[in-house]
């Protein structure tokens, strides 16, 4: 009896550990799964994102004694993944590019691009991986600055002054041969079309040679203020003439207060002109008076001197009692006329009765 009741707590206990290990199986995996749903669930949740960056490339060069060509001024650095990531990434600006050329000497070279301040969770790559570049000795002159722009642009009847730039002056440096070929340096304005005040605009400038072409040097700087004064082409005083309008010409008098205004505008036009027709209206003048008048608008003309003159009106008046004692005084002197004839003619024929009763 004791062997059958030990072999039965022996059992016992073997099962209960048989129950307790598979329990903790069971536990264990589901745990794994829910881990694993868990991790699976969390990535969907982030979704990813690629974005494209245009970074600054620094050019790491011995710069007193060589100058660089041909390095652009930025790359192209692409990056993919967690959108909080590539989000930070382009609000923060930490990316940075770069290529080493120090220690190298002049001539022409291939460099790779180097990639800082990128997220090592993201995934990235920079276009381009390598550039070529000219390292040349520095050679540098200061030239003056020069304005282009097109005229055709400026309003008719206006001219332009000679334009001026802040700074006048702008220093290049480059390769010997590249600096010796520069002829000018100009400042491109731009100007908006029919443009008839004076204007102050940033320029962009630009390296050119004796045939108008662009010249790969370094300038000191990339833009300047140019300024554009421009006015009226050509002035001429003229004198004013009465037009009258609502009333007959000859009925009025007109003078103007001034006599004469300085017109403003082309050469072509004023060259042409001595005086301007200026229109008055007589319509409601009654006697005689004053009036305000505009100057007319004349093509080619821009402006005058002043807006309006005064135009001083006087009517003539025509004396109908004048005529009429003309007319009687012609009359009065054809009858005592006829009378001088007739007594004249009476007297001759009283002689010769009586030179015939003598005979």
């Amino acid at each position: 009896m004791k062997k059958i009741g030990q072999s039965k707590i022996v059992n016992l206990a073997i099962a209960f550990v048989i129950a307790i290990l598979l329990s903790s199986y069971v536990l264990s995996t589901r745990s794994t799964k829910s881990s694993s749903n868990g991790s699976n669930n969390f990535s969907t949740i982030i979704p990813e994102k690629k974005a494209t960056l245009k970074v600054a490339l620094n050019v790491q060069f011995d710069n007193d004694k060589y100058v660089v060509i041909g390095a652009p001024t930025t790359v192209q650095v692409d990056i993919e993944g967690s959108g909080a990531l590539v989000s930070a990434a382009q609000s923060r600006n930490d990316i940075q590019t770069s290529i080493d050329l120090r220690g190298l000497k002049s001539g022409k070279h291939t460099a790779t691009v180097a990639l800082r301040g990128v997220n090592a969770s993201l995934t990235s790559t920079v276009n381009p991986q390598k550039v070529t570049v000219t390292i040349a000795r520095k050679t540098s002159a200061t030239l003056p600055i020069n304005v282009s722009y097109n005229k055709n642009n400026i309003a008719k009847g206006y001219t332009a002054g000679e334009p001026t730039t802040d700074p006048k002056h702008v220093t290049i440096s480059g390769p010997k041969s590249n600096v010796d070929a520069v002829t000018s340096i100009v400042a491109r304005l731009s100007l908006p079309s029919g443009v008839k005040e004076s204007l102050t605009r940033t320029a962009q400038l630009v390296a050119l040679d004796k045939n108008g072409n662009t010249v790969e040097v370094n300038l000191s700087r990339q833009t300047v203020d140019a300024t554009l004064v421009i006015a009226p082409e050509d002035s001429k005083r003229l004198t004013l003439n009465a037009s009258v309008k609502n009333g007959e010409s000859n009925s009025y008098q007109i003078t103007f207060d001034p006599k004469t205004v300085t017109a403003y505008g082309s050469s072509d036009i004023l060259n042409t002109m001595d005086n301007i027709s200026v229109s008055v209206d007589v319509g409601n003048i009654r006697n005689g008076g004053t009036v305000n008048v505009s100057l007319p608008s004349i093509d080619g003309i821009v402006r005058y001197d002043r807006t309006n003159v005064t135009a001083t009106v006087s009517q003539i008046k025509v004396n109908s009692n004048n005529n009429s004692e003309s007319s009687m005084s012609n009359s009065s002197s054809a009858s005592s006329s006829a009378s001088s004839s007739a007594s004249a003619s009476s007297g001759t024929d009283t002689s010769d009765a009586k030179t015939s009763s003598s005979n």
